[in-house]
């Protein structure tokens, strides 16, 4: 039995390789921007992430299923956080390889609001949960300034 064509299909395959396309150009200038030269400037893909924000923190999710905790690098340079890693798919390939594999790079701009300092990171069930707490807003205050 022959399985019918779906163009609908097709069409949000497209969609999704042309977001790819255009989520590589992007990182790939951000990486050229960036002064830091290594081997993960040149990805071989890369992971998907949501970005929330809540009224305390901005939190990052990266699906990175079968990675070990200890091929994961989190860094954060001049506002830029910067997640990168590698993964390892040593089974052979039999008829058809689909899951990517190899160095990641994602990169973040990270406001001036992040308290720096608090930023703290979970990695469960393939899942990385960057946490990137606001700062708590300080109250304006009035001073009287002297005059001399």
């Amino acid at each position: 039995m022959s399985q019918q064509w779906n163009p609908l299909q097709d069409l949000m395959m497209l969609q999704d390789r042309m977001n790819r396309l255009f989520e590589d150009a992007t990182q790939r200038r951000a990486r050229s921007d960036s002064s830091s030269r290594d081997e993960f400037d040149r990805a071989d893909w890369t992971p998907s992430a949501d970005i929330y924000e809540t009224d305390t923190s901005y939190l990052i999710a990266i699906d990175l299923p079968g990675i070990d905790r200890d091929a994961l690098h989190i860094d954060l340079d001049d506002n830029r956080l910067v997640i990168k890693g590698n993964r390892v798919i040593e089974e052979p390939t039999k008829h058809r390889a689909e899951r990517s594999a190899g160095k990641f790079l994602r990169t973040f701009s990270v406001p001036g609001s992040v308290d720096q300092s608090q930023i703290g990171a979970d990695y469960k069930d393939g899942v990385l949960q960057v946490r990137l707490p606001k700062r708590k807003e300080q109250k304006a205050t009035k001073v009287e300034i002297k005059i001399s």
